[in-house]
């Protein structure tokens, strides 16, 4: 809603007022029926002294809220306590003087430059982005981010850009109106009901959301959805640039095909689908890398039986706890590591770099995680098990427990990595290689992947 709503300053104090005093036990209110949307987060609200209706029994869902209101609102969800800042413009006469006092000294609020406020001034969504933001953070920490989905994403503002990405990262915040979020739009008291409960339900994971039965999934929160499916992430690899890219598929139903598809499961389903479509039409250049931390092969949404692509090459999660497979693509800075219950995401500091019958590869990166490595701008060490390796830039030689040995290829160094052949490294290390030749029909002689593992891998694959 972009219409103001303009009232002076001791008319916004009044109507506050009389929100904090008028109690209301659920919310019955004569604008807000049992079937609507939000009455669930509304009922819950007023039930926990975070907002309240007018005397006339309305709730006024489309009305404005001020900058001094949804700070209030925002420190009585968190039962904020100490107040020690005042601002020049909020006298001890408001009547939100503790609450926006307790947000700004937690954090969650700040003042102009001039040592103002500004309580009466509308809150702008990109504000209570911002605000939101800095709550989350009191509670927890909420670093996750994710692609904005919205057509006008470019219009938001470079200090509340992060926010809003964390906002729609947990599902916090959602698109205003179809696909755009509308940055400057005025803040509204649905708009804050249903962010501040969302709030409340991601940093209270004991708290669960009560989903009613008969609800329909394209009629549900975010947080509802979530609640009711839990997490169902995927990470993919373009086509376009081979390069990694991760969705939400929860988030993606949400945003994009509630509309179109009756439940969130049948979306699953067709999901299934697709993917089995992509990897026919487009693997190796398009593939699922994983869903919920497993492989594609290992997960729910693997089929099994593609019809132009041979499963058995398809990446795994290992087994044994301790075993770690890595996959390499050669058109890719990005690789993958599947471990028994999860899969790791890292980019490399070069591309993968085809030389005399190897590849050299960023070998601390893709290492660090699982063997013990130490490295300066000239050496590699990685030890594993009974054996210490050391790779030195510009040197043919690598130093295994002492003993120097010659490889057939020169350690390099490029943005401050040493580039290192990984099968002769391998053989050194103890860990174990399977190249992958002829993936795409169209070049049945090119390397396309390679696998580093610490468990002993089939022979190399040639189609």
């Amino acid at each position: 809603m972009n219409k103001k709503y303009l009232v002076s300053g001791a008319l916004v104090s009044m109507l506050l007022f009389s929100q904090v005093n008028v109690s209301s036990a659920s919310s019955n209110f004569s604008d807000i029926p049992k079937t609507h949307a939000a009455s669930t987060q509304i009922e819950y609200l007023v039930n926990d002294g975070v907002i309240s209706g007018f005397p006339d029994g309305t709730f006024r869902p489309d009305q404005v809220v001020t900058r001094g209101q949804f700070a209030a609102f925002v420190a009585r969800a968190l039962d904020l306590t100490s107040s020690t800042v005042t601002f020049k413009d909020v006298s001890k006469g408001n009547s939100l003087y503790k609450e926006i006092n307790q947000a700004a000294t937690a954090g969650i609020i700040m003042g102009y430059k001039d040592g103002n406020f500004r309580p009466d001034q509308t809150v702008s969504r990109s504000d209570m982005a911002v605000m939101l933001d800095r709550a989350m953070q009191l509670k927890g920490t909420y670093t996750k981010t994710v692609s904005l989905p919205y057509s006008d994403a470019g219009s938001i503002g470079a200090y509340a850009l992060e926010s809003v990405k964390r906002m729609a990262a947990y599902g916090v915040m959602e698109a205003l109106q179809s696909n755009s979020f509308k940055p400057g739009a005025n803040g509204t008291r649905l708009g804050t009901v249903i962010s501040i409960y969302n709030l409340l339900q991601t940093i209270d994971t004991k708290q669960p959301i009560e989903v009613p039965a008969d609800k329909k999934d394209s009629d549900m929160t975010m947080a509802e959805l979530n609640q009711k499916y839990g997490e169902h992430k995927i990470i993919g690899r373009t086509r376009g640039d081979n390069n990694f890219y991760e969705v939400d598929l929860v988030e993606s139903y949400h945003s994009f095909y509630k509309d179109y598809t009756r439940d969130f499961k049948h979306y699953l389903e067709g999901n299934k689908q697709t993917f089995a479509q992509q990897y026919n039409a487009y693997y190796p250049y398009e593939e699922l890398i994983s869903y919920n931390g497993k492989s594609y092969k290992s997960s729910d949404l693997y089929r099994g039986d593609l019809d132009f692509v041979d499963d058995e090459i398809l990446p795994e999660n290992p087994i044994v706890e301790s075993h770690f497979s890595i996959d390499i693509s050669m058109k890719s800075k990005d690789s993958a590591t599947y471990l028994k219950d999860t899969v790791l995401t890292k980019e490399m500091a070069n591309l993968p770099d085809q030389k005399n019958g190897d590849v050299m590869v960023d070998l601390e990166t893709l290492l660090k995680e699982h063997l013990d490595i130490s490295a300066s701008s000239s050496k590699l060490v990685i030890k594993n098990n009974d054996k210490t390796v050391e790779f030195t830039s510009d040197s043919d030689k690598a130093v295994v427990n002492g003993q120097t040995l010659q490889m057939k290829n020169t350690v390099e160094k490029s943005n401050g990595k040493l580039m290192i052949p990984i099968r002769e490294a391998a053989n050194l290390i103890g860990l174990y290689t399977r190249t992958y030749t002829g993936l795409d029909t169209k070049l049945p002689t090119t390397l396309t992947r390679i696998e580093l593992a610490n468990f002993q891998l089939p022979a190399d694959y040639k189609r």
